[in-house]
């Protein structure tokens, strides 16, 4: 009878630290992704699981009481009746014969199977481990009373980053060459614009190429073309906080076909989405593409324009700069006499020193004439723009999309020399 006793508490405590252990694993290697899993065959089980993630202080407090709880005594009361049973000259034999079940059965035994097989025993033990906590609940309270001087108070646990687990199995599987780098960037940009306002991302009010009322269907057409733009928002006296809608080049050209005698820009124009510079990009993501018109007008608190964004600034905070054929600085130097030369933006000005000869400034050599130019004005470049610097002087002659496509550069007589001719 003693016999079965000793055997009934060692096989009790084995099996509660067996079962503590397995689930201390299965709590602490379960991961967002897993859950995530469960969720669309187990949606009550991924809840309880969840919470359990968001406040893990809880659960493994219960597990740890209940373990230390089953160790403590079952090796107490198997101690006193094994020393009943054979006497106390086999006690030391005896602890460690157990020491060496609780190690292999109780601790390495039950981890590495709760590692392995955490997301089948989630869903098989998610309910019980709830009562338990709730059970346990006035004990993990006083304990966590008993502790908070040594502690300073409850510390504040951060639920788990979704997000972040994310973007670390997308440069894990980057790594692993299961994705290319692309679809990596591609996937960690997405992560980054959810939480993007709609401010990162717009055009700035100042950067903003628009047509006014003001304008006939020709100088529409004319600024159209030197901005290589589809779609433009239309304002009233060239007044940006007075927008009307937008307008398409296509509608302008159909419109100077069928009705060339007397169009108007505001019989064309279409009405525009207007957003605040608030809001989460991902918010107005669904509007740009749903609603057809890929353009809205972005609105500061006070309800004056701020800036401007298009479907094309949205999928490039995602996949990266777009740039089509218009977006290519031209890097030609032409010349058209001794003292002038025709340039394109992006040109090196060290090669336009090298080519022209001019004393051209090079303190970043590798810096385009573009990039230069737009330094010096301080503001988006027009045509006709000048920068003079020492006897070289810049004249803008194209821009396209506030960038420098092409400029004059002319060395200046110097008036010195011309004295000096003269004196002799």
């Amino acid at each position: 009878m003693l016999l079965l006793s000793l055997l009934a508490t060692l096989a009790t405590a084995l099996a509660i630290s067996f079962l503590c252990s397995l689930l201390e694993a299965t709590l602490l290697s379960l991961s967002n992704t897993d859950i995530a899993r469960m969720s669309e065959t187990k949606p009550a089980s991924a809840a309880i699981w969840r919470a359990f993630k968001e406040d893990i202080h809880r659960p493994i407090a219960v597990i740890l009481i209940a373990n230390t709880i089953a160790n403590t005594m079952g090796a107490s009361l198997a101690g006193a009746q094994f020393v009943r049973l054979c006497g106390a000259k086999w006690l030391v034999l005896f602890s460690i014969a157990f020491s060496a079940a609780v190690i292999i059965w109780s601790e390495i035994l039950p981890k590495t199977l709760g590692v392995r097989h955490n997301v089948r025993l989630a869903m098989r033990f998610g309910l019980p481990l709830k009562y338990a906590v709730r059970l346990f609940t006035p004990v993990v309270r006083v304990i966590d009373w008993a502790a908070r001087p040594f502690i300073g108070g409850r510390v504040s646990r951060p639920g788990p980053d979704a997000l972040s687990d994310i973007g670390v199995l997308a440069r894990f599987a980057q790594i692993n060459n299961l994705i290319t780098p692309e679809q990596e960037n591609i996937l960690s940009r997405s992560i980054r614009l959810s939480e993007a306002l709609v401010r990162d991302i717009m055009v700035e009010r100042n950067e903003i190429k628009f047509l006014s009322t003001k304008m006939t269907m020709i100088d529409a057409l004319i600024e159209a073309h030197l901005h290589h733009h589809t779609r433009y928002i239309l304002v009233e006296d060239g007044d940006l906080d007075r927008v009307l809608g937008y307008v398409n080049v296509k509608d302008i050209v159909s419109a100077l076909q069928t009705n060339p005698s007397n169009p108007t820009l505001s019989g064309i124009a279409r009405p525009v989405l207007e957003v605040r510079d608030t809001q989460r990009v991902t918010a107005i993501l669904s509007r740009l593409t749903k609603g057809y018109q890929h353009i809205a007008v972005v609105k500061d608190e006070t309800g004056r324009t701020a800036g401007l964004v298009t479907l094309e600034d949205v999928v490039e905070a995602i996949v990266g700069d777009i740039e089509d054929e218009y977006d290519v600085v031209p890097g030609y130097v032409h010349k058209l006499s001794d003292v002038r030369y025709i340039a394109g933006g992006g040109v090196s000005m060290a090669k336009l020193k090298e080519i022209t000869g001019f004393p051209v400034p090079d303190a970043d050599p590798h810096r385009d004439l573009d990039e230069w130019l737009c330094s010096r004005l301080q503001k988006t470049p027009a045509v006709e723009n000048q920068v003079v610097s020492g006897e070289v002087m810049f004249i803008v002659r194209k821009v396209r999309r506030s960038r420098v496509h092409e400029a004059i550069v002319e060395r200046r007589p110097q008036p010195d020399a011309g004295k000096s001719k003269s004196a002799a």
